[in-house]
């Protein structure tokens, strides 16, 4: 017979080598994963960005009536970010980005469904967008290089891939009566850069809403424009 002790003791002892292997399976497959990133450099990033907001209301109801004369602004509308970048290669053949960067967003609003009252009030929404608020984004981008140019010195590359917005912003206090917002967006990435011999590189990069960063009923699409500028970080510090 053992004591509870004596038991503890016991399954502590086999449960150590488990672990054990567990813990050098795991760093051994890291490692590998690590050996197939190579040739990364840090770029800092800044630009403009223009974004627009596509919303169907879906009937949504609430005590509140916004004339749309002063809210519906069927247009991109700018404001700026700034973040980093790290440009590598996956077995030294593929060319990727990662990027992070903290954006001002000051969205136009193109409202799809507005209701009218006439002939006392043109068209108006139970719902106010919120058009100005902060992003923290996440990106990784596959990059494909044009072969138009003398590839060794100025690169021409097409990207594309995924990004995710986390909203750092809270909601207008009417949205907030009713917490229409959700805190993440997905997007659709596809742009162009040009890398001036791997000193700096210019891009246009065009971002699609895949989802609604409002909830039911109402489904808001948000598409953006980025315009900037990457330089390598050994270059400047």
């Amino acid at each position: 017979m053992f004591t509870a002790e004596q038991k503890v003791q016991a399954q502590t002892i086999t449960g150590q080598p488990k672990q054990q292997n567990f813990t050098k399976r795991f760093a051994k497959i890291w490692n590998k994963v690590l050996l197939d990133f190579t040739d990364n450099d840090v770029y800092l990033t800044a630009g403009i960005n223009f974004s627009k907001q596509n919303i169907k209301a879906g009937g949504y109801n609430s005590a509140f009536n916004y004339d749309l004369s002063d809210y519906n602004k069927n247009v991109f509308k700018p404001g700026y970010y700034g973040g980093f970048t790290v440009d590598g290669k996956f077995k030294k053949k593929h060319a990727y980005s990662f990027v992070f960067s903290l954006n001002k967003i000051a969205a136009g609003t193109n409202y799809k469904d507005a209701g009218t009252l006439a002939p006392f009030i043109g068209s108006f929404s139970h719902f106010k967008a919120d058009d100005q608020f902060f992003n923290l984004s996440m990106a990784a981008h596959y990059k494909k290089i044009i072969p138009i140019t003398d590839t060794t010195k100025y690169k021409f590359y097409i990207i594309a891939g995924p990004s995710l917005d986390a909203r750092l912003s809270g909601q207008s206090a009417d949205n907030l009566v009713n917490n229409n917002y959700q805190r993440f967006m997905l997007k659709a990435d596809i742009g162009l850069e040009f890398d001036n011999n791997s000193y700096y590189s210019l891009y246009l990069h065009y971002k699609q809403g895949l989802n609604s960063i409002t909830k039911s009923p109402i489904r808001t699409n948000m598409n953006s424009v980025e315009l900037g500028v990457k330089i390598k970080a050994n270059d400047l510090f």
